[in-house]
């Protein structure tokens, strides 16, 4: 059984014409529902006509009216019938009998005449024949009741026919109404094609048919959302794909010096206005996605309503216009992949003879690229033939466990990462300033850090450490990424900035976290957050050093993270998927606000296997 409706929980909005701030009432300011289910009252209707043309103040959707103007929208029973519980819970002294002249205060209510009485009134009500059987509550019983007290059997207005209820429907094509007895009789024979239905079947098929149209909804909204929350993310990748485009510009400036300082600056102003515009063009597309969200969701609250809040008589005349607006909402296409454009620098005519084209150099441009929701990442890879399980120069064993000697390969790094020459260390800050990078097909464009100089392949159990040493320049918020540790397919790594939401990879990493207000390290996989952890303040000022263990052990499927600076195991990733080679790759972020130094730990530089290794277990 519901819970029943107090009158606290009715919002006083919801009874108010959110144009004039009038009470809905039976008079001036009858409730009406759009076809897009906004409700204002009639006389704030009458005023927003334009010509034949009614403009929704709420959606700005135009309704072209035929020839009963505004009439030609239901009365939202729900309200109105609300409008007399919260009258009767609230402010019973201020009912007045609507039977008499002498505007008595009403002391009771008859569920038939829908009319509240005086004690005068109400005994002539009593004593008449027509009415003297129907059902007359006090005003004290009505408070006591729930809003389904104030459900209105509908009646019909035909000449003759007053008084009897619309208790059929006729589901001839072109009469599509509800009826009463005698209509059944007079107008609507069977015998010339009527189709009479009792009202409850035809309310029960109502509801099942828009809960049928609701079901195909949910899964488009699952997708807005999911959208919508890309969307957002993209945003934020914008402003991170804004300092990079800037990184570029600066050093393609600087390579030409003081003479085309000022068009240095005029790209800059171009970035932040493409940029600006990319915004606002995202920020629109999360608002119709949100839109679209809350026009399902209001429908749905409506729809709600309008079940548990009406009669069935009252619930048919809403219904139609309930079910328009969800058939609008059908049409409403999500589409389940969104284009992206973001920033892009281009050294036009930079590196040659550019006096002759100074004032031409350089172009701000946008790059598109299609991102498909809920689709799996390409499994190319290598070749096959070139990773035969031979333990290689400068692998150590220590019992079945073996150390791959392994290194940040070079020719791999991201042009705005550096890599040590001993290829054991990559920092996000330069190393020897500015760097001259050639073209070369290897090395990564999106993915901001480095690839192993091979990949791990079994059977065979393979482990190495990771000291990650930052300094936080400035404070971060809750999008900057610090760094990230992870194990992927080697054709999917520069897919985008990070490898963490591939379903091929499996990562460890670092980022700022709302729920503990600080410095967190992950582990997720597929974008599902697994297990994660504190580790530092994210304030400005903050050093941390830290080591880090990975056993990758095939024949078990699995990849275990070993927080090395506290002796324990972190967590452990099953069910790995090693039919492929997988390669260790490196990322460092946010270099305008961390500086981090990621050194690897390999081969003979691991003397031996930590004890707490076999004794440690995986984080809760």
């Amino acid at each position: 059984m519901n819970k029943m409706l107090r009158a606290e929980d009715v919002k006083e909005e919801f009874l108010l014409c959110c144009i004039c701030t009038k009470d809905f009432d039976e008079d001036l300011h009858v409730p009406r529902v759009l076809p897009c289910l906004h409700t204002f009252c009639q006389s704030c209707l009458r005023k927003m006509l334009k010509g034949e043309v009614l403009p929704c103040p709420m959606c700005k959707t135009e309704y072209l009216l035929p020839s009963e103007g505004i009439y030609v929208f239901p009365k939202d029973a729900t309200r109105r019938n609300l409008i007399e519980f919260l009258r009767v819970r609230k402010r019973s002294s201020d009912i007045i009998c609507k039977d008499c002249p002498d505007d008595n205060i009403a002391s009771e209510f008859c569920k038939e005449c829908y009319i509240f009485m005086c004690l005068e009134c109400t005994r002539a009500h009593r004593r008449s024949l027509a009415s003297r059987n129907h059902a007359v509550l006090s005003v004290e019983q009505l408070q006591k009741q729930g809003p389904e007290i104030f459900k209105r059997r509908l009646k019909c207005n035909k000449q003759g026919h007053e008084g009897q209820h619309l208790s059929f429907y006729c589901a001839k094509k072109g009469c599509e109404k509800m009826i009463c007895t005698s209509c059944t009789v007079c107008d609507h024979d069977k015998n010339r094609g009527h189709i009479i239905q009792n009202m409850n079947d035809v309310h029960v098929e109502k509801k099942h048919e828009l809960d049928k149209i609701f079901r195909m909804l949910e899964e488009d909204v699952k997708i807005a959302k999911e959208l919508h929350k890309q969307t957002e993310q993209e945003m934020v990748n914008l402003d991170i794909k804004e300092f990079e485009v800037e990184q570029e510009l600066d050093d393609a400036v600087k390579r030409c010096h003081d003479m085309i300082e000022r068009r240095r600056e005029d790209l800059r102003e171009k970035v932040a206005i493409l940029t600006d515009a990319k915004k606002s063009s995202l920020r629109a597309r999360a608002e119709q996605l949100e839109s679209f969200i809350q026009g399902v969701t209001g429908a749905r609250e409506f729809s709600e309503n309008i079940m548990t809040h009406t009669d069935v008589s009252e619930f048919v005349p809403l219904h139609t216009t309930l079910y328009r607006r969800l058939k609008v909402l059908t049409k409403h296409h999500v589409k389940k992949t969104m284009q992206i454009e973001s920033p892009a620098f281009e050294p036009t005519r930079m590196e040659g003879d550019f006096h002759r084209f100074v004032k031409g150099m350089g172009n701000v441009t946008t790059v598109t690229h299609n991102k498909q929701l809920c689709t799996t990442r390409g499994h190319s890879d290598v070749s096959l033939a070139s990773l035969r399980n031979t333990q290689a120069e400068g692998d150590v064993r220590h019992g079945e466990i073996t150390c791959p000697n392994i290194t940040f390969d070079s020719n791999t790094v991201h042009q705005y990462r550096d890599v040590s020459e001993d290829g054991k260390t990559l920092k996000n800050q330069s190393i020897g300033g500015q760097r001259l990078i050639g073209s070369n097909e290897r090395r990564l464009k999106n993915y901001r850090g480095a690839i192993s100089s091979r990949p791990l392949k079994g059977p065979g159990k393979f482990y190495f450490e990771v000291l990650v040493d930052f300094q936080i320049t400035k404070p971060l918020d809750n999008v900057n990424f610090v760094f990230e540790i992870g194990f992927s397919r080697r054709h999917d790594v520069d897919i985008g900035h990070y490898v963490y939401d591939q379903s091929t990879a499996w990562s460890f990493c670092a980022q700022q976290c709302d729920e503990h207000k600080q410095l967190c390290q992950w582990c997720r996989h597929n974008g599902r957050n697994l297990a994660h952890a504190p580790l530092s303040s994210a304030s400005a000022g903050t050093v941390s050093q830290n080591t880090y263990g990975f056993l990758l052990e095939t024949e078990q499927k699995r990849i275990t993270v070993y927080d090395c600076t506290f002796k324990k195991k972190f967590y452990t990733f099953h069910n790995v998927d090693v039919s492929r080679p997988i390669w260790p790759v490196f990322g460092c972020h946010w270099p305008s606000k961390v500086k981090i130094d990621i050194t690897l730990k390999t081969g003979a530089d691991i003397v031996s296997i930590p004890n707490y290794m076999r004794t440690s277990s995986t984080m809760a």
